[in-house]
């Protein structure tokens, strides 16, 4: 059936690298632990860590878990500081971190005109907050790119649940099989996507094979200029 939209994820496939862009907002924790908590840099990296761990745990796999001042909270918490005047602080210390080091994937911005000139509508399906992936495409100068953002924070639910890929197809008004996911997590992107009978395009970027037990995505290819020429094909269809 013709292809009508375009689902693409956010982290490692509108940008990259999400592990370069972690570790800078680990850097920037560890560097207000110093200057304000009166920790070493590694005592508040491993607090920060370990309420993430604790809010993964206690929420379960929903936006709200992905919450850098809940990861804050519980992790001075845990050591015995008020995490009131800091949570927030450190929320947006990792942040400045991350959004400091996103470099935009170059052939997005191309392959973004050429389906919207062919008439087909793009969306965004990403797990976290609303506001911070919001804020990512604003700094990737993405803000206004897009027909649609879909966030897991207003599913309710985390990626791979099919009923975060049946929200954003409502969303789109299209069906899934008028419809493709582009993403580079298999377990999150393809697994979710093919649950309910979405295209897939896997961004393998690394070669890793398909898990054990796994469906293979519709395509896969090594980068998003790859993911760019299978879309072409799929237009030509």
């Amino acid at each position: 059936m013709h292809l009508k939209t375009v689902i693409f994820d956010l982290d490692d496939t509108l940008y990259t690298d999400w592990d370069t862009c972690h570790r800078a907002g680990l850097q920037e924790v560890g560097a207000y632990g110093v200057a304000r908590l009166g920790l070493t840099e590694e005592a508040a990296v491993t607090a920060f860590l370990d309420g993430r761990a604790h809010a993964i745990r206690r929420l379960g796999p929903v936006g709200s878990a992905h919450n850098r001042a809940l990861f804050a909270k519980f992790g001075l918490e845990r050591i015995g500081i008020n995490p009131v005047p800091h949570a927030e602080n450190l929320h947006n210390a990792y942040w400045r971190g991350v959004f400091a080091n996103m470099q935009i994937e170059p052939s997005i911005p191309r392959l973004l005109a050429a389906l919207r000139e062919a008439g087909v509508r793009t969306a965004v399906c990403t797990n976290m907050m609303a506001d911070i992936q919001m804020r990512k495409l604003i700094e990737l100068g993405l803000d206004d790119a897009f027909d649609c953002f879909v966030s897991s924070e207003e599913a309710g639910v985390d990626k791979p649940d099919p009923a975060i890929f049946r929200y954003t197809l409502e969303r789109t008004g299209c069906t899934a099989s008028e419809a493709a996911m582009v993403g580079d997590t298999y377990a999150h992107d393809i697994v979710g996507a093919q649950a309910v009978g979405i295209r897939t395009v896997w961004i393998n970027r690394k070669g890793a094979p398909v898990p054990d037990g796994g469906n293979a995505p519709d395509y896969m290819v090594g980068s998003m200029e790859g993911a760019a020429e299978v879309l072409a094909g799929l237009l030509r269809d």
